[in-house]
């Protein structure tokens, strides 16, 4: 969700009584409504991928050290990203290309000798085999509307020829290891400012730190075992697949009265973030994901899919979703909304 106490609520340019998602909601909702044509956004558990999804636009979360961060973030954090966000593949391609270098305020960045990410589009063959998972195995509670769009819309791939199986690594205890270095993310990012500036800062944002703050040495080895067995897995699921795809979020755009969603489809949600845990799942993996739109809801609200490739692959993973954009064949649709 975005919404803050300065300027209050970003609504959704298809529906403005429902979210634009967040964080990075201003960014989409501004490419939806026209406003901008490229925009970015930043990615830690999905605020670049869910934003993207509910506004009908493509956003990517690169490999970590493709965009350079600035000063601000621990200078070897791996969760948190910068990415693109645009209208289409070809625009997200260019945005990529303007941002992605060397900076020295992030030592995880590096000059890219490689041809500009825009002309490795239209470059390779299509895929021969990908997975396919309505809910990464069962780890979050899918909507039935979204189980049905993005089912549909990998049939449409499956026209192409690819073969979709549904053999993916196994992210049952990814939901509690990013639980975990998400709070030592966030306390190590605002130990001094909570130290003396407690009193103006959000409770929910000093709660998160604290939350860090608090942890047990064996919590953060279990958490960095649990992503070490990830990536452990994503690589034996390379040797036999191209991609891995999923919804790019569990549910559709919701109420802006909402400021999170606490069920889906009558189950319970155990903490105010687990709605969009499909997304900072796949942040585990350290893999490039592009948030692509492919339907709608019946009520006209935009769904999306997420497309994971392999590590520092984004041109082929650009490809792709450059092809599959084209046989959705949604992408170019804009809000009708007007706003009175």
């Amino acid at each position: 969700h975005t919404f803050n106490p300065v300027f209050g609520v970003t609504s959704n340019p298809f529906n403005i009584k429902k979210t634009a998602g967040g964080s990075s909601g201003g960014s989409a909702a501004s490419l939806a409504s026209g406003q901008v044509w490229l925009a970015t956004g930043n990615d830690l558990g999905g605020s670049l991928r869910t934003p993207a999804s509910f506004n009908n636009v493509v956003g990517l979360r690169p490999s970590p050290g493709i965009v350079p961060r600035g000063v601000r973030l621990n200078p070897f954090d791996t969760l948190w990203v910068e990415g693109p966000m645009a209208r289409s593949v070809k625009d997200l391609a260019l945005m990529l290309d303007a941002g992605a270098g060397y900076s020295i305020n992030d030592p995880l960045s590096s000059d890219h000798k490689q041809k500009l990410f825009f002309e490795e589009i239209q470059k390779y063959k299509l895929p021969k085999r990908i997975a396919f998972s309505v809910d990464l195995g069962g780890i979050i509670p899918v909507s039935k509307e979204i189980i049905e769009a993005t089912t549909n819309a990998v049939k449409r791939i499956k026209l192409l020829g690819i073969e979709v199986s549904d053999q993916i690594p196994d992210f049952s205890k990814a939901l509690d290891g990013f639980h975990t270095l998400r709070s030592l993310l966030l306390a190590t990012m605002l130990d001094d400012l909570i130290k003396t500036h407690r009193n103006q800062i959000l409770p929910d944002i000093v709660k998160n730190a604290e939350n860090g703050f608090n942890l047990r040495n064996r919590d953060i080895i279990d958490a960095e075992k649990i992503r070490k067995n990830i990536v452990n897995q994503m690589q034996s699921f390379f040797k036999n697949h191209d991609f891995l795809i999923c919804p790019a979020s569990s549910v559709a755009p919701f109420d802006i009265e909402k400021p999170f969603i606490k069920e889906i489809d009558g189950q319970p949600c155990k903490t105010y973030i687990d709605w969009f845990a499909i997304t900072f799942a796949l942040t585990m993996t350290g893999c490039p994901v592009i948030s692509l739109p492919c339907g709608f809801t019946k009520d006209g609200l935009p769904v999306g899919i997420q497309i994971l490739g392999k590590p520092h692959q984004e041109g082929r993973l650009l490809d792709f979703a450059w092809n599959l954009e084209s046989i959705f064949g949604v992408s170019q649709k804009v809000p009708i909304e007007k706003i009175k």
